[in-house]
């Protein structure tokens, strides 16, 4: 009985060891959010849930990442054949907090927009504009 709970807590503890760094996989896809501050863009990539995000949880500086390679390390973290869905606008709903009034979620230029799509390709990441 001992050995079987020490075999399972083991088991546990490599499962866990294993998955330090690395995102799960979301039943949802990704959503990815994006806005512009002072000439830099901003990114924020999230699970995807059936609920819309708050403006606090979009911008959130945990989650939140500025310029493309920044962006590009967040991708690197999710399992290939996943889906991201970048959206152009903030969830029907989502109030502003005091930090994210005079900020617009919105997509960047063409060119950008193809960079990001290279990066997601590479990575073997479905990317679709929302």
């Amino acid at each position: 009985m001992l050995r079987r709970q020490i075999m399972s807590g083991l088991g546990v503890l490599l499962i866990l060891v294993t998955a330090k760094g690395q995102v799960q996989q979301s039943i949802k896809g990704y959503e990815l959010y994006s806005w512009k501050v002072k000439g830099n863009w901003h990114y924020s990539l999230l699970a995807g849930t059936n609920r819309a995000k708050t403006y606090d949880e979009i911008m959130s500086r945990n989650t939140e990442r500025i310029g493309s390679e920044a962006l590009e390390g967040e991708l690197k973290k999710i399992p290939k054949g996943e889906e991201v869905f970048w959206k152009g606008d903030a969830p029907v709903g989502a109030t502003r907090s005091a930090t994210s009034k005079g900020l617009d979620l919105k997509h960047p230029s063409r060119k950008r927009i193809e960079r990001i799509k290279a990066i997601c390709e590479r990575l073997g990441i479905k990317l679709k504009l929302a």
